[in-house]
């Protein structure tokens, strides 16, 4: 394995991420880590057209989320489980159909589908069974205004997932035919493309974990399931602790990402992987 080139590429990888991640979250543009996953996917399949190894892709994301934990600020837990996850799948798809067109598809294809994965197994910890229950109610009531079975619901999650997996298809073709000058013009693009942080007005993590409780995809959820609990539920206490027990999950995961010891992990990864820590080091001189 070219330690260099998967160093390299991490880099790579990494500031991209930066680079883009911060223009899409510095606009708030919705579905953000759909976006990020789709770019891994592009960098993924241009190092799998130049390293011929099959774990390349794995190794690359896998550095590059140790990359995301030298991060100053911010949550990193979450990141780097997406990023590496992604890498790892993406390299499954060539071990199962080998590193070619097909492989690289169907890599991308378990890449795009993590995306949706992730952040449903964060909401059914949340909220547990009351995700379906919620659902079930909220289409009894649209079924007041419009004809919409259980069945129309799914299809359109489906078509949902349907787009992105063929996006990712798009995204691999272009990877596939693009000449490089049009691959660097992007990489330059995309690495340049910073706005300022936001800053958060708590410093220490108890109070950013606060704040996370204002996400608007979080805030939208709980809204709309203790609308549910209310109209579900006859005895005010029994809604007032089934609408607080979600924020306090909620508060204690968020907190728990953010406290989670990232740096211990790093170490731990290294001295397991020997591959890994030399490709980190590899990364990092690229960096530089």
């Amino acid at each position: 394995m070219d330690i260099d080139q998967i160093g390299k590429k991490a880099a790579l990888l990494s500031t991209v991420e930066i680079g883009l991640g911060s223009l899409l979250h510095g606009f708030s543009v919705p579905f953000a880590g759909h976006f990020l996953s789709l770019n891994q996917g592009f960098i993924l399949t241009r190092a799998s057209m130049e390293i011929p190894d099959k774990k390349a892709p794995g190794v690359i994301s896998a550095t590059s989320s140790l990359l995301k934990s030298l991060s100053p600020a911010g949550k990193k837990l979450t990141p780097m489980l997406a990023i590496g996850m992604q890498g790892q799948l993406y390299s499954m798809g060539l071990f199962i159909a080998g590193n070619n067109l097909f492989g690289r598809m169907l890599g991308m294809l378990f890449l795009c589908l993590w995306g949706f994965i992730q952040p449903l197994g964060v909401y059914l910890i949340l909220f547990g069974k009351d995700l379906w229950f919620m659902a079930q109610f909220y289409l009894t009531e649209l079924n007041k205004f419009f004809n919409i079975t259980m069945d129309d619901l799914l299809l359109f999650l489906l078509g949902i997932v349907l787009l992105k997996l063929v996006l990712g298809g798009v995204v691999v073709a272009l990877a596939q035919t693009l000449k490089e000058e049009r691959v660097l013009e992007y990489e330059r693009m995309a690495k340049s493309q910073t706005t300022p942080p936001r800053h958060s007005r708590f410093k220490s993590q108890y109070g950013k974990a606060l704040s996370d409780l204002v996400n608007p995809v979080f805030l939208v959820s709980w809204i709309m399931m203790a609308i549910f609990f209310y109209h579900s539920q006859t005895e005010h206490s029994e809604f007032i602790w089934m609408a607080l027990r979600p924020v306090a999950v909620a508060y204690l995961l968020f907190l728990l990402l953010r406290l989670f010891p990232v740096e211990k992990l790093t170490k731990f990864l290294e001295k397991r992987s020997p591959t890994l820590a030399r490709a980190l080091e590899s990364a990092l001189r690229h960096l530089k």
